[in-house]
């Protein structure tokens, strides 16, 4: 029979203290990072979960779920908040929030902490991907949201879908030059536009494509970029509300109007595009939690792939082109 390592077996092996060890799996931040890398590395390496010894003196069951966000200055990850914690208390659990910031070391200590909590399962919208794989390897108990992986179970709002659905209102209202802005080229929203211009046998024009860091509240470079275009849209779609609040104030410096001059689709569905009559598209994200919390709580045998369908909110930002 294989020895459970404690962390003592650990130490041994890392060459260093206990106490260091420990320090490490509760995400210490004065390990020295070159120990943190060598430690962590035994960790994955020998399959060693933290605070497994002590899992079987207590309950089998902590009663608490781990999630870990990618952004929480997005009110998208707020309203994640909102739905998990209400779905945790639902069933009898409670929650830790953790805000990874797009860090994919901070999101790792974040992992290991939720271990040494002996939390019942981990919610994580990833950064990286060898976090991923680390869970995996420790068989741990969690569930992806927010985006599509395969090999892991998941469940999220087809953006690929969302973007054509977002394409074919504007279709609609007669706009055939129809920008986007959002993250890099790959971006599933933006191939969902790309997939519909096809379906209509139009041509995207690259141009109408304005790469932007969608985590930055400010967007200092979205002025420059509309300054840019020679062929300037009708319409846009903006891959989060915060943008299309950014976009919003640019358009006005331009002395156009909207949605006379020019109409703005989003996505998210926050109190953004509520509070400013923004049509937008709204992830399910209640679904979304309560599936997460349920695959968690009611078994993992299968490795879940759940899509859920996006939904069209038309509000004022819109307007019928005629040009």
């Amino acid at each position: 029979m294989k020895k459970t390592l404690t962390m003592k077996d650990i130490a041994k092996l890392a060459g260093v203290s206990q106490s260091t060890v420990s320090r490490v799996v509760n995400g210490n931040p004065t390990v020295d990072p070159e120990v943190r890398a060598r430690v962590e590395k035994i960790i994955l390496d020998q399959g060693f979960k933290p605070n497994s010894s002590a899992k079987t003196l207590r309950s089998s069951s902590s009663k608490i779920i781990g999630v870990i966000l990618f952004d929480l200055s997005n009110y998208y990850y707020l309203e994640m908040i909102r739905y998990v914690e209400k779905a945790a208390r639902e069933n009898g659990y409670t929650v830790i929030i953790l805000n990874s910031g797009g860090d994919k070391a901070l999101e790792k200590e974040h992992i290991l902490n939720l271990q040494a909590r002996n939390v019942d399962g981990i919610i994580i919208a990833p950064v990286a991907k060898e976090n991923l794989e680390f869970l995996k390897k420790q068989n741990e108990n969690f569930v992806i949201v927010d985006c599509s992986l395969p090999n892991y179970p998941c469940v999220y709002t087809s953006l690929l879908q969302g973007g054509k659905i977002a394409t074919e209102h504007l279709y609609n209202l007669n706009h055939r030059k129809i920008g986007f802005i959002g993250a890099d080229k790959k971006n599933i929203k933006l191939l969902g536009v790309k997939e519909f211009f096809s379906e209509k046998n139009l041509k995207f024009s690259n141009e109408w494509f304005i790469e932007t860091d969608v985590t930055n509240s400010h967007l200092d470079n979205l002025s420059s970029k509309l300054d840019s275009l020679k062929d300037f849209p009708t319409a846009f779609i903006t891959s989060n509300d915060v943008i299309a609040l950014n976009l919003i104030k640019e358009i006005g410096k331009k002395g156009l109007s909207i949605p006379e001059d020019i109409s703005i689709l989003s996505f998210d569905d926050t109190i953004i595009s509520t509070a400013l009559n923004i049509t937008s598209i709204r992830h399910p994200v209640d679904l979304m939690m309560e599936d997460a919390i349920d695959y968690l709580l009611n078994g993992n045998k299968t490795i879940i792939q759940k899509s859920l369908k996006p939904i069209l909110i038309k509000r004022s930002s819109c307007h019928y082109n005629l040009k």
